[in-house]
């Protein structure tokens, strides 16, 4: 008896390949922003980053701006990620958001600052939408500092005084402009140390009493 071959569909794989690729451009976009700043990005030069032609990056987008927006998507998800998986985890909200930053701060000395730069790259380009969504993804990332805050106080690690708003964007901000006087630097002095000092004073300034030592 010949057994009937069941067919099975190749869409899944052909939307996973589709993804795969999507991301590599992204990323390529974003290696060409660090590397080049924001003024240099074309579909040509982000083409010749992986190896492919130009048009098979305008089969998975339809323009530069799509590239662009994606990896701001992108950016977003690699700053928020890490604060909303160790929050899941549990632990006390102030040691939560130091683990949190720190990690953050540790990829980002790896990976030669792909997150904040990136960020002020896109806005510098003029774009309303994308700085739109540029901003969004700060906001995000705030947002999350903020709810770490807000636990805080309530867990007693936070000081009952504290506007959670204006410490989380005092937080972000403080990152930010770290990240961003290393990458002006050069990369010429270690980001991770440097945070430690910073985070120490971020910390006092935060901590109820008895919570200023990590």
């Amino acid at each position: 008896m010949t057994l009937k071959r069941t067919g099975v569909s190749k869409k899944p794989q052909r939307r996973q390949r589709t993804d795969v690729r999507r991301t590599q451009i992204a990323d390529a976009a974003r290696a060409v922003v660090v590397k080049c700043g924001s003024e240099h990005v074309t579909v040509r030069v982000i083409a010749r980053e992986i190896g492919v032609s130009e048009g098979a990056l305008y089969r998975h987008f339809k323009s530069k701006h799509d590239i662009l927006s994606l990896m701001v998507e992108r950016v977003e998800e690699d700053l928020v990620k890490d604060i909303e998986e160790r929050s899941v985890g549990g632990g006390a909200p102030l040691e939560v958001l130091e683990s949190s930053l720190r990690n953050h701060v540790s990829a980002i000395q790896q990976r030669r600052g792909v997150s904040f730069q990136v960020v002020a790259e896109i806005i510098s380009l003029g774009d309303k939408r994308l700085s739109k969504q540029a901003s969004q993804a700060l906001d995000a990332y705030t947002s999350r500092i903020r709810t770490i805050l807000l636990l805080g106080a309530k867990a007693g690690q936070i000081r009952a005084s504290v506007d959670a708003d204006t410490a989380a964007i005092l937080i972000a901000a403080t990152l930010q402009g770290l990240v961003s006087r290393w990458a002006l630097s050069g990369y010429a002095f270690d980001l991770e140390q440097e945070f430690d000092s910073v985070w120490s004073i971020l910390r006092t300034a935060v901590a109820s009493e008895g919570n200023h030592e990590s």
